[in-house]
């Protein structure tokens, strides 16, 4: 039984060839919450994300070789950097699998079976292992084979319809939502089979793809497409809502935006006092839902005015709700991470050498228990000599050998590792 205190999934040992944020960020979400992820990467470059987007600006550095987005996919973790086109690469991931309980993986649909390392092959050593497969679009139709990335996805689970201007292009979601998501899904459903490998003793494998996970997680507009056969369309409607008026993105002081949404009974009514225009409530316009939406730009019009009389735009988000209608003001990443809603562990300050002080996101379930934990995210290679000692039984000497024959590979940077106070845990606190 996992005490109070300790990560809910202690004991639980993941092997993660996931790779940029999809397959990545699964097995972080794991990780916080208690199992040791060792991530398997490729020899010199590793996950490419390592070095995706900026790495240093006037006041911050990351780590070498260390992205902020490869930091967010990866806390926690260990790695080990082995050549999987090496035959040694591939016993050496064999040997690890006895002492394994998941594995996830997202590449194409034949890479792994292609190395030796399908799930039919692993479960010939661990009869119960827990295999997670993320794929752009599942194993099987006539994209099993196509490449996919967030984009991708977005476009083709239907999502990618639904954003952006009346009659203009389709707008991408700016999160990875597509990655994440998938992630997010996977990690529930690895942890799905776990349970049902405590119950039964037998393990399975699990496909996960991008393209379904994002139809399946739309709960406005899918649900009515696929109930009607199609017949019901959902238009692009920007910063609007299609079923609902007002409801939508406003302008407002200081050039931000605020997003206000009328439901229920009387918060149009109310919205309508608080502007000064009962006149409205009357006027065949806006008196119905129906006459709104067909004069949703007039609406927007009065509502941004209204916005506007505010010095601030806090100022006019506490005006609304004090008489509870619902808002919000659109915040960037860091206002929304520096928000007095946003309770302290949900950014946690982890060591790192070199550099010192980084934060991280943790990952949002809040247990009373059993507390998350954010590790650091590792250099590429830095545990082969750990990992492989512990698990695969190897000794200094085959580990040196190894490591010059290419089939390891250690980043320059772990050799000074040891000069740095927390260089001998991978997890911080």
């Amino acid at each position: 039984m996992t005490g109070a205190g300790e990560g809910i999934l202690r004991g639980i040992t993941v092997l993660d060839f996931g790779r940029v944020v999809a397959g990545g960020y699964c097995g972080r979400i794991l990780a916080d919450m208690g199992a040791r992820v060792i991530k398997v990467e490729a020899p010199h470059i590793g996950d490419h994300i390592r070095l995706l987007g900026p790495q240093a600006g006037e006041h911050w550095c990351m780590p070498p070789s260390i992205s902020p987005i490869f930091m967010h996919c990866n806390a926690g973790k260990e790695s080990i950097s082995v050549d999987l086109k090496s035959p040694e690469g591939i016993v050496l991931i064999r040997r690890l699998i006895p002492h394994v309980d998941v594995v996830v993986e997202n590449f194409t649909s034949h890479v792994m079976p292609g190395l030796g390392l399908g799930y039919e092959d692993l479960k010939t050593i661990r009869p119960d292992i827990v295999m997670c497969s993320i794929t752009g679009f599942g194993p099987t139709g006539p994209l099993a084979d196509a490449p996919a990335a967030d984009g991708i996805a977005q476009a083709m689970s239907g999502m990618l319809s639904l954003m952006g201007e009346e009659n203009g292009y389709p707008h991408f979601a700016g999160n990875g939502i597509g990655d994440t998501a998938t992630a997010a899904t996977a990690a529930m459903a690895i942890l799905a089979a776990l349970l049902e490998r405590f119950r039964s003793g037998a393990g399975q494998h699990i496909d996960i793809s991008m393209m379904h996970t994002l139809l399946s997680l739309d709960g406005a507009a899918a649900p009515y497409c696929v109930a009607s056969r199609g017949e019901h369309k959902v238009p692009r409607s920007g910063r609007a809502h299609h079923l609902a008026c007002p409801w939508g993105i406003f302008r407002g002081p200081e050039g931000k935006y605020i997003v206000i949404m009328t439901t229920g009974p009387g918060s149009w009514e109310t919205l309508v006092r608080m502007i000064g225009r009962e006149d409205m409530l009357s006027h065949p316009k806006f008196a119905s839902q129906e006459a709104r939406l067909e004069h949703k730009h007039e609406v927007h019009d009065i509502i941004e005015e209204f916005l506007m009389s505010f010095e601030t735009a806090e100022a006019a988000y506490q005006a609304l709700a004090a008489e509870r209608v619902m808002a919000g003001i659109v915040l960037d990443p860091w206002e929304a991470a520096t928000h007095p809603q946003t309770p302290p562990e949900m950014i946690r300050p982890v060591e790192y050498p070199y550099t010192g002080e980084m934060l991280t996101i943790a990952t949002a379930p809040r247990f009373s228990r059993n507390p998350t934990q954010v590790g650091r995210a590792p250099f590429l290679g830095e545990h082969n000599r750990s990992v492989l000692r512990e698990l695969a039984g190897l000794d200094a000497g085959e580990l040196d050998r190894l490591h010059a024959a290419g089939v390891l590979f250690e980043d320059s940077t772990v050799g000074h590792l040891d000069l740095a106070p927390d260089a001998s845990t991978p997890r911080g606190e």
